[in-house]
């Protein structure tokens, strides 16, 4: 099974994003986890909001914090933007989504689809299979 570890800043929006596109998408063979560099206190309900639009909802769940756990069980990471250092975590793969914190829900809905076509592509890679075979899913 491979593991994927997303990581963000604030684990309430990006992240849980990846994770619960990754984890649809790669169920049976493929599992991710997300987290924060510096987690908030609360989860973005938007972001929540506009996975439920496409049914692939995420739970709300107060953020998680990296480990050292989740970083050593992890095949993969993947940083979700620029604001983290990429040196803190120097075999991560950076992907340069901003954060949408404060912005309008068209911004989110955006953001979600541009990462399930990061998601797709990084499956593409970790476990090729007949592109048909892929779910579509709503959008």
């Amino acid at each position: 099974m491979k593991r994927v570890l997303f990581i963000d800043v604030r684990n309430t929006a990006r992240s849980p994003i990846a994770e619960a596109w990754f984890n649809q998408l790669a169920f049976g063979w493929g599992r991710a986890f997300s987290c924060g560099t510096m987690p908030a206190k609360h989860f973005d309900m938007l972001a929540v909001q506009v996975m439920a639009e496409v049914g692939a909802p995420i739970r709300p769940h107060l953020p998680h914090p990296v480990t050292q756990q989740l970083l050593a069980r992890a095949d993969l990471i993947v940083m979700m933007g620029h604001d983290v250092p990429a040196r803190a975590f120097p075999h991560a793969v950076v992907w340069n989504f901003p954060d949408p914190t404060g912005e309008h829900l068209s911004v989110y809905r955006q953001l979600r689809d541009e990462i399930l076509a990061s998601v797709r592509e990084l499956i593409a890679e970790l476990h090729p299979v007949a592109p048909d075979l892929l779910p579509v899913g709503q959008i």
